[in-house]
């Protein structure tokens, strides 16, 4: 699953932590795409994101 904003493919989480943030962003994406606030909550939801990626990949090694 994922979204388009006007900067790119928001793509679901890997992990579930973040899974409510990702079904806000989606759902109020038509209206806030573009806006500041809106670019920089995908930004710290995609950080978020790759640094709970390489988290679980330390765990797993």
């Amino acid at each position: 699953m994922s979204f388009e904003t006007k900067k790119g493919m928001v793509y679901e989480p890997v992990n579930p932590i973040l899974t409510s943030l990702f079904n806000t962003l989606k759902k109020n994406a038509p209206v806030l795409d573009g806006s500041r606030v809106f670019e920089d909550l995908v930004e710290a939801y995609e950080t978020l994101d790759q640094d709970l990626k390489e988290e679980m990949k330390c765990q797993s090694a």
